[in-house]
């Protein structure tokens, strides 16, 4: 039996604070490439913990099903790959405008170049974003389901 399906992840709850609960998860093989991977960084012993809103009120010890609030995955995924892209074309059609034809290059790859600088920037407007959001700390799962009580 896998500890994921496609819309929940299972875990142990460690502790509660208020109204969340940190939920310890297992280490899989697509954590690696998750866009999630910055809200729930494994710890020494390789656990993921990440928080996640309680409105079960689940306890320490339970064993229980959580899923993604609202869209997150979705931003994630446009910030990663969406930014960047948008960056690689703006860059592309900035250099398409300016008369590059004092450089002894040919015009496409300098179209390119402009594409690469685009990229460049939107990968890092990507990163900034990113950690902002990482770093806001807030609940982006929800304990959706108390599989086993402790």
């Amino acid at each position: 039996m896998t500890n994921r399906t496609s819309e929940t992840e299972n875990g142990v709850i460690t502790s509660v604070e208020n109204q969340d609960a940190i939920v310890e998860l297992s280490i899989q093989e697509a954590c690696q490439s998750c866009g999630a991977r910055m809200v729930c960084v494994p710890d020494s012993s390789g656990k993921r913990q990440l928080k996640a809103a309680n409105p079960l009120e689940a306890r320490v010890g339970d064993r229980v099903a959580i899923t993604e609030k609202s869209n997150f995955l979705l931003t994630v995924s446009f910030l990663q790959y969406g930014i960047p892209f948008l960056g690689f074309l703006i860059g592309i059609f900035s250099f398409y405008f300016i008369d590059l034809e004092a450089i002894p290059l040919p015009l496409e790859l300098m179209w390119f170049i402009g594409g690469l600088i685009g990229l460049a920037l939107g990968a890092f407007i990507s990163r900034y974003y990113i950690e902002k959001l990482a770093e806001a700390g807030g609940s982006f799962f929800t304990i959706s389901k108390i599989l086993n009580s402790a």
